[in-house]
C-alpha cells in the first residue's frame, strides 16, 4: 500500500508536536500505524507509511474524525483538523480517534438525538443541549425502567466529566470549558461515559497494547 517513511520519532515530533494517540493497527487501511499529532492547536493525522492510498487513507480518517467529535477542517493540508472552540481535549480526542480508525469508513456517521442505552438498568440515557447566554450547556436525562434513575444520571454525568473533559454546572448540567457546542463529541463519549469501571478496565488494556507499540516504535523516548 505505501512504503515506510525514513523520518525519525525525533523529527516527527518536532515537526507534528506531541502524540495524542497512536492507534497500532488500522484495520481498513492495510493494517498500517495511524498517529494524531498536535501542534499550536491544529491536529495531524499521520502514518510511517507513504503513498498515495496511504494519502487517501488517512484523509478519510481526518473526515470521519472531524465528523465524530464536530471538529474543522484545516484548508492548509488534507490530513489536518482543529477544535473550533481553540482548547484541545485529549482525553475525549481518544474516543473519536478510535471511532474514525476502527470503524467500518461505510458506517454512516450517527446524527439526531443523542442518546445510548444504558448498561445498568432499562433507561435510555439521552443528553440535550441548549445555548445560553453564549455558553452550551448539556443536560443529561433518562427514560425508562431503572431502579434509581437518579443515581445512573448521576453517574453518566460523572463520566462525562471524566472521559469527555466537561465541567459540571448541575447535577445533570454541563458545559466544555471553551463554552462551544461539540454535540458530536458528546455523542461519541457517551457509550462510554455510562460505565466507568468497563472503561477504565478498556483503557488499562489499550495503553499495555500502546506502550509495547510506541516502545516498539521509539516514541517511549
Amino acid at each position: 500500500m505505501g512504503v515506510i517513511s525514513k523520518e525519525s520519532v525525533s523529527q516527527i515530533l518536532a515537526r507534528l508536536g506531541r502524540c495524542l494517540e497512536l492507534i497500532s493497527i488500522d484495520p481498513y487501511g492495510d493494517e498500517m500505524s495511524v498517529g494524531f499529532y498536535e501542534k499550536d492547536g491544529v491536529v495531524t493525522v499521520w502514518s510511517f507509511k507513504e503513498g498515495k492510498e496511504v494519502s487517501e487513507r488517512l484523509e478519510e480518517i481526518r473526515d470521519r474524525i472531524v465528523g465524530f467529535g464536530d471538529l474543522a477542517i484545516s484548508k492548509d493540508n488534507p490530513h489536518e483538523f482543529y477544535f473550533p472552540g481553540g482548547t484541545v481535549y485529549p482525553r475525549a480526542f481518544k474516543f473519536i480517534a478510535r471511532n474514525a480508525v476502527e470503524k467500518s469508513p461505510l458506517i454512516p456517521i450517527p446524527d439526531g438525538r443523542i442518546e445510548v442505552k444504558d448498561l445498568k438498568s432499562g433507561m435510555v440515557l439521552f443528553v440535550t443541549p441548549r445555548e445560553e447566554n453564549g455558553t452550551w450547556i448539556y443536560t443529561v436525562g433518562g427514560e425508562g425502567k431503572a431502579e434509581r434513575p437518579q443515581l445512573r444520571i448521576r453517574a453518566t454525568v460523572a463520566g462525562l466529566v471524566r472521559y469527555g473533559e466537561m465541567e459540571k454546572i448541575g447535577d445533570t448540567e454541563l458545559k466544555f470549558p471553551c463554552s462551544s457546542r461539540y454535540d458530536q463529541l458528546v455523542r461519541s463519549v457517551l457509550p462510554y461515559a455510562r460505565n466507568v469501571s468497563g472503561t477504565e478496565d478498556m483503557l488499562e488494556s489499550d495503553d499495555s497494547r500502546g506502550q509495547m507499540t510506541t516502545g516498539t516504535l521509539g516514541f517511549s523516548q
